[in-house]
Formats: C-alpha cells, sequence, structure tokens
C-alpha cells in the first residue's frame, strides 16, 4: 500500500509517493465491511459477517463468510445466500445457527453444516425469531422473539359512514401513546414492539416462551450448567432514558428473579465459573460522563461486591468513524474462573484486555492502539478472535493467544483497494488547555494537491460527545487528504478514555470547553509551514454539529463551516429527541434544571442559536428527514434564523435517512453527501 507519512512534525517534510489513484467518494463501492466476529467453540474457524455496497439496488448484499483460522482462507456466502446473519456455534464446531428471512415470511433460525454444506430450517415461529445462542451443553437455543401490539381498529363507524371499508381501512394507523421512550432513530415507533426470551432444542423443536406481557427483555448468558438464563429488563415506567434491572430465569421456565441494586443502570454480562455468582455493571443516570462499576452478586443480588469502582474504566469502544458508529462492548468470561476477556477503550484507541474478577486488574491481550473490538473466545480459553483497524487499514480479522504473543491477521478483504490509492498516515501531537488537561489531537496531512505548498486546512469535530476519535479506518478522512485538504481531529472535554475528570469537564461548561480546547488544537496545528492559516473550515455531526454551530457563533476564524444532524437549542432538544427525557443531551434537567422552567437559563447559555446573530462563516447545514436522535428542527431553526439574518446558509436535506446516514444510510446517498461536502469546500476554500 502506498502511504504518504508525515516525517515530523515540526518540519513538515513529506516523503516521494509514488503516483496511484486519490480517493474517491465512490470508493466506498469497492470496499468491503466486516462485523461480528465469531471463533468456534474449537478454535478451527470464525463466522464473519460482510457486506457490501450494491449500486444498482441501491442497498448493502450482506453474506456470512467462514475464515479458516490456520490458514486464513476466507469462503465468501457460506450459506449461498444473501441476507443471512445473526449467528452462534453449535457447540462441536462442526455447524452453526444463523438467522435467514425469506421473501414475505418471517425470519427463522437455519443450520449449516460444515462437512457437506447442507442448510436446514430449524424454527417456525410466528413472529420470527432473532440473536440465537447456543447453550453450553449444545442441546438447547435461546432465542428472542418480538411480540407486536395488533393496530387497534379504526375509530370510525362504518355503519354510520354509509360505507364497507377496504380491507387497508379496518385498522387504525393512528398512534396513542403513553410512554416517554417510544421511538428509536432508525427503528421508528418502537414502543408496541416487546422482544421476549423463548428457547428451541437444537433441532427447533419444542419452542419455548419463557417471558410475556408489555416489557421486553434482553438476553445476556446461560449459566454454566445451563439451568438459568441472564437477561437484562425494565419492567417499569421511567422518565429517564438508561435504567434496567438484571434477572435471572430457570431456562425451562418459572419465576423470574431480580437482582436487587441500590442504582438504576444495571446491565448483565455473565455468570461466573461456579454458576453462582453474577457479574454485572452498574451505574446512575444522571451524570453522562459516569462510568458504571463492575460488580459481582449471587443470583439474588446478595453479597455485592464492587469488583471495578466507579469512573475507572472506559468499558468498550466508543471510537467513531464513518464505517460504523463504535465497537461496542464484548465482555466474556474465561474458563480459567478468575478472569474474563472484554474490549476497552484507551486514549485514542480500543484494545482487548483480560479483567482479573478478584483483583480488577487489566493486562493487554491485543496491542495498546488501532481499534480492536467484535471479540469472542475459543472454548479452551486459549485464542481470542477479533476484529482491527488502524488509521490506514478498514476492519479484518484478527486472532491473538490469551497467553500473549504477537496477534494473527486472518483476512486482507480491503488489500486489492487500499494498494490502489495513496493514503495519508496521521501524525499524533498533544497540546495544553486552559483547564492543564492533555488534549490528544492528530495532523493527517494532505496527500492531494501540490506538493510543498501550504494546504488549506479542515478541523472535524467528533460527535457524542462521549465517544472519542482515534486510530481507525475513516474513509471520509482520507478523501480530503487525497483532494488536498489538511485535516485536523482531536478529542476535546467530553471525549472518552482521557479520564473521568477530562470527560466531566465539559457538562457545566458545555460549549466553551470544547471550543478552548479545538482552538488551541488549531493554534498548534497553523503553526506547521504545511497549513495556510487564511483557509480553514469546520466540521462536524452530532454533537460535532452542535460544536461546529458553537465554533462559528464565537470565531470568524473559519472560511467555511459543514454541520450535519447538528443540535442548535438544547431546551427543543431535551424535550424532543427519541432519548429525549429527565437525563438528555448535556445532563438535562440533572445538570441545567427543567428545560420548561425560565430560571433554567443554562439551555440558552449552552445553545448555538443564542448567539447565531455573530455567524458570518459559510454554512452547509445537512439533516435526514427521518432522524429523531436530532430531530430536524434543530437544523431548520439554525437555518431560518440566518436566512432571516441575510447569511450565507445552504440547507441540504435527506429523504428516507436517519441520523446514521455517513455510516448506515443507502448507499447512494452517502455518496452524494460527500460530493456534496467537497462541492461547498472547493467553493470557499
Amino acid at each position: 500500500m502506498r502511504t504518504a507519512v508525515l516525517t515530523a512534525l515540526i518540519l513538515g517534510v513529506f516523503p516521494t509517493v509514488a503516483a496511484a489513484a486519490p480517493v474517491a467518494p465512490e470508493d466506498l463501492f469497492k470496499m468491503t465491511f466486516l462485523s461480528s466476529a465469531l471463533i468456534s467453540p474449537d478454535g478451527t474457524h470464525v463466522l464473519v459477517e460482510s457486506s457490501r455496497m450494491n449500486g444498482p439496488k441501491d442497498t448493502y448484499d450482506r453474506t456470512i463468510d467462514l475464515v479458516d483460522v490456520a490458514t486464513g482462507t476466507l469462503t465468501h456466502n457460506v450459506t449461498k445466500h444473501l441476507g443471512d446473519g445473526d449467528y452462534d456455534w453449535m457447540r462441536d464446531g462442526r455447524s452453526f445457527v444463523f438467522v435467514r428471512t425469506v421473501e414475505k415470511q418471517k425470519p427463522q433460525l437455519y443450520r449449516y453444516t460444515l462437512a457437506d454444506g447442507t442448510v436446514v430450517q430449524l424454527t417456525h415461529i410466528k413472529n420470527g425469531v432473532s440473536g440465537p445462542v447456543v447453550s453450553h451443553d449444545g442441546d438447547r437455543i435461546a432465542l428472542t422473539v418480538t411480540d407486536t401490539d395488533p393496530a387497534h381498529g379504526a375509530y370510525v363507524d362504518y355503519s354510520k359512514a354509509g360505507f364497507t371499508p377496504a380491507s387497508s381501512q379496518e385498522k387504525s394507523d393512528v398512534h396513542l401513546i403513553d410512554d416517554l421512550f417510544f421511538q428509536t432513530n432508525g427503528a421508528g415507533y418502537t414502543y408496541r414492539d416487546h422482544p421476549h426470551i423463548w428457547t428451541t432444542d437444537a433441532d427447533g423443536s419444542h419452542p419455548t416462551q419463557l417471558t410475556s406481557g408489555r416489557y421486553s427483555e434482553g438476553f445476556d448468558a446461560w449459566s454454566p450448567d445451563d439451568k438459568t438464563i441472564l437477561f437484562d429488563s425494565l419492567r417499569y415506567a421511567t422518565v429517564d432514558s438508561g435504567p434496567s434491572d438484571v434477572y435471572t430465569i430457570p431456562s425451562t421456565g418459572g419465576a423470574m428473579q431480580k437482582l436487587t441494586s441500590s442504582l438504576p443502570a444495571n446491565n448483565g454480562m455473565f455468570f461466573g465459573a461456579d454458576g453462582h455468582r453474577v457479574y454485572y455493571l452498574s451505574g446512575d443516570v444522571k451524570d453522562a460522563a459516569e462510568r458504571p462499576a463492575l460488580v459481582s452478586a449471587n443470583g439474588d443480588g446478595s453479597d455485592a461486591r464492587v469488583i471495578v469502582a466507579h469512573n475507572t474504566v472506559p468499558w468498550g469502544d466508543s471510537l467513531l468513524a464513518d464505517m460504523k458508529e463504535g465497537g461496542g462492548f464484548c465482555g466474556l468470561p474465561l474458563p480459567s474462573g478468575n478472569l474474563a476477556l472484554l474490549n476497552i477503550d484507551g486514549p485514542g484507541y480500543a484494545n482487548v484486555r483480560t479483567l482479573d474478577l478478584n483483583s480488577g486488574a487489566l493486562r493487554d491481550i491485543t496491542p495498546p492502539r488501532g481499534e480492536a473490538w467484535s471479540c469472542s473466545v475459543s472454548r479452551n480459553g486459549e485464542h481470542v478472535a477479533y476484529l482491527y483497524s488502524d488509521f490506514t487499514h478498514p476492519a479484518d480479522v484478527y486472532v491473538a493467544n490469551i497467553s500473549g504473543g504477537a496477534p494473527r491477521q486472518l483476512t486482507h478483504v480491503n488489500d486489492a483497494y487500499l494498494a490502489s490509492v495513496t493514503l495519508s498516515q496521521p501524525v499524533e501531537f498533544t497540546v495544553k488547555d486552559s483547564a492543564g488537561f492533555a488534549v490528544q489531537a492528530w495532523f493527517m496531512p494532505a496527500v492531494g494537491g501540490t506538493a510543498g505548498t501550504k494546504h488549506p486546512t479542515l478541523l472535524d469535530i467528533h460527535g457524542g460527545p462521549e465517544t472519542q476519535f482515534g486510530d481507525t479506518y475513516f474513509h471520509e478522512f482520507q478523501l480530503y487528504a487525497s483532494l488536498g485538504y489538511n485535516v485536523v481531529f482531536s478529542d476535546p472535554a467530553g471525549s472518552t478514555a482521557h479520564g473521568y475528570a477530562f470527560e466531566e469537564a465539559l457538562e457545566n461548561d458545555y460549549g466553551d470547553a470544547m471550543f478552548r480546547d479545538v482552538q488551541a488544537v488549531m493554534d498548534a496545528a497553523v503553526q506547521r509551514p504545511d497549513v495556510d492559516a487564511s483557509r480553514l473550515a469546520v466540521l462536524g455531526g452530532s454533537y460535532g454539529g452542535y460544536a461546529t454551530l458553537w465554533v462559528i457563533s464565537h470565531t470568524n476564524r473559519y472560511k467555511a463551516a459543514v454541520a450535519e444532524r447538528a443540535v442548535s437549542d438544547l431546551q427543543s432538544e431535551n424535550l424532543a429527541a427519541d432519548f429525549a427525557g429527565k437525563n438528555g443531551l448535556g445532563g438535562g434537567y440533572y445538570n441545567w434544571g427543567p428545560p420548561w422552567d425560565p430560571a433554567s437559563t443554562d439551555y440558552a447559555k449552552f445553545s448555538p442559536l443564542t448567539y447565531v446573530a455573530n455567524v458570518h462563516t459559510p454554512l452547509m447545514i445537512l439533516h435526514a428527514e427521518n432522524d429523531t436522535r436530532a430531530p430536524i428542527d434543530q437544523t431548520l431553526q439554525e437555518f431560518t434564523s440566518l436566512k432571516i439574518l441575510g447569511q450565507t446558509v445552504e440547507y441540504v436535506s435527506f429523504p428516507n435517512e436517519n441520523h446514521d446516514l455517513s455510516r448506515t444510510g443507502s448507499p447512494i446517498h452517502r455518496v452524494e453527501r460527500l460530493h456534496l461536502i467537497i462541492n461547498w469546500l472547493k467553493k470557499y476554500l
């Protein structure tokens, strides 16, 4: 792969790079996106979900691929059917179960046998299935089956109306809602959907429903003896986003038992090796920066012991890029009985570590760099499979030994593409902010344009804000560098993995703490000889869109701006978003008081809309019409205000897309989005 490397931050010297194709928006059609790496119990194979853009259909072709651990050989679309996924290995490692959706039918469970490639349908459950998890002995499979409340009959007396209704008119499409959290970005109205836990025998027979009712359950784990199932559930109404409790239930059916906890946010992880103790994360909901504690307790919640204290470990992977949004959290017990395997954020990276369940001590299994996520472990606890990405490589499948040694890369799904383009290697630097915190940042040098000259430079601010930028592949950033732009990105106040105090520092200084940090980062960047300080732009999405609006309302330093899925008014955001409740964005009610109370002045104080009259930077503002995470009125308020003020602003609306347009939107819209941003930057820089 031809990679342009910046040899010294101060000197700004560029090496000579052989000619290669520039990165283009349409390169997304050439790439393969991997997810869900799952190693077989015997450690010989890894299942991985593979997605590729299908241009003519404007969708994604998803397949299950099979990787041989010994040779790295990848069998593409092993089940020979597009759309298959959601899998788990049978315990002998000779077959696996997966979920398939056949046209006009609900998704059902199937089994694939490696030896002869046969596929057999296992279930015929009316509402369809998802999330299969095979028991330790392999005799049973736990499933999620979602019940949906039926539509109410039409609120019309057709005998009085004088006509016979068509079948489509017999049921009402009107929603009567009494749940606060009734919708989810990308999934629409979800208040009528109730995921429940079922089990079947290994051959799909004897389907048994374990839970039911208006509340939902999230399945977590089988006990070592397969007699008990651990799950999460919230079984009461709340005005806070985040509460959940941990429950157990006999795997053959019976009464569920709640683990007592003094805190409202509890999420199950796994059983201990003895099957008696349960490990779970436990925290509050009032502090957006809080890291939950890891707690161990008996099955009824008694004898609770804190293994890892609050606000010490940033669990999971929160790195942002346009390949996906973070890698989530994997927490798995190892057979030794006193160790668990999990992924954890570090400053600008995420890696896989072991956790001593007695002392809370952590040990690196994968190096402290890049982004490692989607981890799974072989039955003997010796090998872990995971996905790994870094600045110049999209995700591939890796394996590592728990006992130590260098990880081994198994797949190379994007190597041909990477060899055809010139990529930029970011260089890390650090600045001190006014509060004394070290702010981690990166400078990605332009590899397009004229070498040895000053380049226009883009500041990109990440969303969240409780996420981070770091060492992972970001196609959009490589695109900008290929077009001759330097790209600067950083982890300002509020970012994860830089210590609780740094993350919490944003909560009561919501705009300015971030602003001071990104300005300090740019103050350092513009000292470079390859930066044209007269041609700077600022961009960001979600909280990064909020940050972009805040920045251009507090400085005229930037000659162009692009804000996506932005928040402009914190008061209306905290009353209208899909997560809106007492603990909304920035802590909401807990930090700033009731949003409707005129005395709660912090909402206006920290809202970019309050300062919109100060904006003179040409602004492109993009929003997806189905975005419920940052409802579209957030963009419309800023756009209308700037139009009334006579400023340069352009509103770009994407139909049939949600908050995750840049990561999971339709292929055509994702490419169009990049071209529109490029055109705007070219026009003003």
